[in-house]
């Protein structure tokens, strides 16, 4: 069980709580399944005490959403900016929802949201509104503005400085800025884990004690934490490192999974405090359409990422045996492939070590299988729903069936990078500190030069993966299988715009192309040495023709996510692995060079 999983079987006493039983419309009623009110039982004496509310205003009926909202769409409010917010919500909100939206709305037409937020939210909607109102925006310009800014509250940060942070941090993780990324990330872990975002839920609370405004303050918080340490979990696997925050020191609970959080025409939160219920069926998430599933589903994923990363470099440092009890013959990460040499792509296949003999390896590899089958299926969701015609409509239970549907379609994609990258670790130059050998139809030169393209992206041990001819055979089956599912699930939801993804879908469109590009060539080195009459299984020329297929629809997907995503850093890599020679290719047996 996950460890945030666990922290909230702590907080939350399932036999003393009790669902809500007041029924007040019919989504109401709906949402009232997926809510539980705590006990009251529980110790309210080591709740701090609150004197002030930092983020949110004073909320009475001369600023009731009502109010607010004619206020949002009156000639006094800006009008860029009133564009900037819609893009915004319509656009990130699902994907970063680190704002209640009606508080939001009413500190916005007040005047009290600091404005370097609202230009870290103008740089993250930039692309779009180019592409919506031909309007130029020079994205770079400010970015640059904000990242001088950024250093000017290092001290002193206030709410919306952290949430600024957080959010510039997403964009540099989406525009390919990695330097900024890393140097974010770090930046952000600090300030969460210095105010102690990360042990908000140490402590009992009495929910009937908790003024709203408090809770809605502390909900907040564990959402902006929780975003942090996904992107601190995604550096970390990335980067080759340890997570920053450890789940010795993590001690904030999931966030609460009420839809009425994310309606914009509500005052507050009507019963509350909400925690998240792991017995949630599948139906009930539908009829909800609470975003909130969606992001405790990539709060699972984290933690499990986290695992890995933390698996993955153990092994690599030979000292599995110390950490993780299991069968002394099977645990030396040094022994698993001494004997093994570089695979021939030969008729018969060699006898072989595997990390699949560990048996923490198999757990991983069943725990993200599981992790993505329990995911609702975007095509379930196909006509349920609308899209945003107005700022008031933000939040009703049509829009938010509508992003969730597009949630989920990411979630999905985003399982395939994060198996990419356990598997492609199954390969005996995991576990050697050289540079990983060149196959003979390679040129080393050409070799060098792609990783030292990708070393300013990736560390070297996510570089030699993505480039690697030596994984074992079953880890390579499993990521071709992961590959052409994919393609499946994209097809059947081709209705969703390429415009509606994340910064994760470019990066799974990327290791995607890197395995399909390897694997053509391995194909063409098969049927060089057995003729292409022959059956080759996984190599024959049926499966080449497939992956041909398949590589053709992501890598023409990833081009058209070039302006909005920024991942033309990406698309000149692959560009340079020949990936339009190995498409265009009239003769498959060629002479191509990867």
């Amino acid at each position: 069980m996950s460890r945030f999983l666990a922290i909230d079987s702590l907080l939350n006493n399932d036999e003393a709580s009790r669902p809500n039983e007041e029924t007040i419309d019919r989504e109401q009623s709906v949402a009232s399944e997926a809510t539980a009110v705590p006990s009251s039982q529980q110790r309210s004496d080591m709740t701090p005490p609150k004197t002030h509310f930092e983020y949110l205003p004073r909320w009475d009926e001369k600023m009731s959403p009502g109010e607010a909202m004619r206020r949002f769409y009156s000639a006094q409010f800006p009008a860029e900016t009133r564009e900037v917010v819609i893009f915004y919500f319509e656009y990130f909100y699902g994907i970063c929802p680190i704002f209640h939206p009606a508080t939001f709305l009413c500190r916005l037409v007040h005047g009290s949201v600091d404005p370097l937020l609202i230009d870290v939210m103008r740089a993250k909607t930039a692309r779009l509104i180019t592409k919506y109102t031909g309007r130029r925006v020079d994205l770079d310009a400010i970015i640059e503005n904000i990242n001088r800014r950024l250093l000017l509250d290092l001290e002193s940060p206030t709410f919306d400085y952290i949430r600024a942070v957080v959010l510039m941090t997403t964009l540099s993780g989406g525009e390919c800025k990695f330097m900024s990324y890393n140097s974010l990330v770090c930046l952000a872990c600090s300030m969460v884990t210095r105010r102690g975002w990360n042990s908000l839920d140490l402590c009992a609370r009495d929910a009937k004690n908790i003024p709203w405004l408090e809770w809605a303050e502390l909900e907040t918080q564990r959402r902006t934490f929780w975003i942090v340490y996904q992107l601190d979990a995604y550096q970390a696997l990335l980067a080759d490192r340890p997570v920053s925050i450890s789940d010795a020191r993590l001690h904030t609970g999931t966030p609460g999974s009420d839809c009425t959080w994310d309606d914009i025409s509500i005052s507050q939160i009507l019963h509350w405090p909400t925690r998240h219920l792991q017995s949630i069926d599948k139906a009930t998430i539908i009829n909800t359409g609470a975003l909130s599933y969606t992001f405790i589903d990539v709060c699972d994923l984290t933690v499990l990422l986290s695992q890995i990363n933390q698996f993955m470099w153990s092994i690599r440092q030979r000292s599995y045996a110390k950490q993780l009890p299991c069968r002394s013959d099977l645990l030396s990460g040094m022994s698993l492939f001494v004997d093994f040499e570089a695979d021939s792509y030969r008729s018969q296949p060699a006898v072989r070590s595997s990390l699949f003999e560990l048996p923490r390896f198999r757990e991983l590899h069943e725990a993200l299988r599981a992790w993505c089958k329990r995911l609702v299926p975007a095509d379930d969701l196909k006509g349920i729903g609308t899209t945003l015609g107005h700022f008031s409509q933000f939040g009703n239970l049509g829009h938010r069936q509508h992003l969730m549907r597009v949630r989920y379609f990411c979630l999905h994609c985003y399982y395939v990078p994060f198996l990419h990258l356990l598997h492609l670790a199954n390969r005996p130059s995991f576990f050697k500190s050289t540079t990983t050998a060149v196959p003979e139809f390679c040129s080393s030169e050409e070799y060098r030069v792609l990783r030292e393209m990708l070393s300013s992206s990736f560390s070297g041990t996510t570089n030699d993966s993505l480039l690697a001819y030596d994984v074992v055979e079953e880890s390579w089956q499993i990521c071709l299988d992961s590959i052409f599912d994919l393609s499946m699930f994209l097809e059947r939801n081709s209705d969703i715009s390429l415009e509606r993804s994340d910064q994760i879908t470019p990066f799974c469109l990327f290791t995607s192309i890197t395995v399909l590009i390897r694997h053509i060539r391995k194909c063409r080195c098969w049927i060089e040495q057995n003729g292409a009459a022959a059956d080759g299984g996984c190599y024959g020329s049926r499966v080449m023709e497939r992956s041909l297929r398949v590589v053709r629809q992501l890598w023409a997907m990833l081009k058209d996510l070039g302006f909005l995503w920024g991942v033309r850093g990406m698309e000149k890599l692959l560009r340079q692995m020949q990936v339009e020679e190995v498409i265009n290719a009239a003769d498959l047996l060629s002479g191509l060079s990867l």
